[in-house]
């Protein structure tokens, strides 16, 4: 994976593998995309990156009843690209977002849009906290994504953690879904696997960032993929509002959603996918992907505070045994 290795004698700026012992082939990359150790800076960008994260979840799960998942996302995406437009503009960044279109489309609807509106769906059943929680295993589905596509070692501790992760997934949500046909079940048990996919295809999306966007910039990169995601949903945004499935929606939502839905597309989506993009390519994969670990912690706290969520035992274990599982997935864990 990305920092794990010695660079390749290929030519500057493309990525090749490179193989450091039997069965272990790690992806490395030019000088220019190498991602440096941490720093004190990456350390406060991490952690703000995970409190506008963790209150995303908050905040989601608060507006998406008033808009609706697709109409909420499209807008949070439209928000993020029309406020970052401009400085990509005054930075004379225009013409990589024409180079590399083809890039941000695949990355803004085959990925962003898809994994945002999953997660934004399952809020309309589960509380921020099981949301934020759910999303946690996105580092464990990138490390597989990583072993599959580029052939990373994933190891005997690596697939303890994916076990010892599902494990958690089912401490949290046991007794809550079922394989009965009943509607509120069934719902649930949907919700739940919506938050799942959408972590999967957060995995997949860290790992197509991370090769094929690598050394470009990091606001040409969410401005294109913001602008792809908005222009891709907002077609289906509209038949969501007018009731192409579900009850069409008769009068504008109060100013707390439209509040939130700002907040989501200026700092969580905006600011908070350039820091995202940033790191990314910064220090890699794996660290920046690792904010995972404090968002459910913000999301169920605020998530009580501010929509008087309920916060249990079986919450808590739950997420306690999912990162547990993370940190082992993603190689966090030191091994004797």
């Amino acid at each position: 994976m990305p920092g794990a290795g010695r660079r390749s004698a290929r030519a500057p700026g493309r990525a090749g593998l490179s193989r450091r012992s039997p069965g272990d082939f790690i992806l490395v990359e030019s000088a220019r995309s190498a991602p440096s150790p941490l720093r004190p800076r990456h350390v406060v960008e991490l952690l703000l990156l995970s409190l506008i994260w963790g209150a995303a979840y908050l905040f989601t799960r608060s507006a998406v009843p008033a808009f609706g998942p697709v109409t909420l996302i499209a807008l949070r995406m439209g928000i993020a690209a029309l406020m970052l437009l401009p400085l990509l503009i005054a930075r004379g960044g225009l013409g990589t977002l024409r180079t590399h279109a083809g890039l941000f489309a695949i990355q803004g609807t085959a990925f962003t849009a898809l994994s945002f509106v999953l997660i934004a769906w399952s809020a309309l059943t589960l509380s921020a906290g099981l949301t934020a929680i759910l999303n946690a295993t996105a580092p464990m589905f990138g490390a597989v994504v990583a072993w599959a596509w580029l052939r990373e070692r994933i190891g005997p501790w690596r697939v303890l953690g994916l076990v010892v992760g599902m494990f958690g997934v089912a401490v949290l949500f046991w007794g809550k879904v079922s394989l009965r046909m009943d509607s509120s079940s069934l719902i649930v048990s949907l919700s739940v696997l919506a938050g799942l996919g959408s972590s999967l295809v957060w995995g997949m999306a860290a790992n197509f960032s991370r090769v094929r966007m690598a050394g470009l910039d990091p606001l040409a990169v969410t401005v294109g993929t913001m602008l792809a995601a908005a222009l891709a949903l907002a077609p289906l945004a509209w038949a969501e509002w007018h009731g192409a499935w579900g009850a069409a929606r008769t009068t504008l939502p109060g100013l707390r959603p439209w509040l939130e839905a700002l907040f989501l597309g200026v700092a969580s989506s905006g600011l908070g996918m350039l820091m995202y993009f940033r790191l990314l390519r910064e220090v890699g994969t794996v660290p920046t992907m690792s904010v995972t670990f404090l968002n459910p912690v913000v999301a169920i706290v605020s998530g009580a505070l501010y929509l008087g969520e309920t916060i249990t035992l079986q919450m808590v274990a739950g997420c306690a045994v999912v990162l547990a599982g993370t940190a082992l997935a993603v190689g966090l864990v030191p091994r004797r």
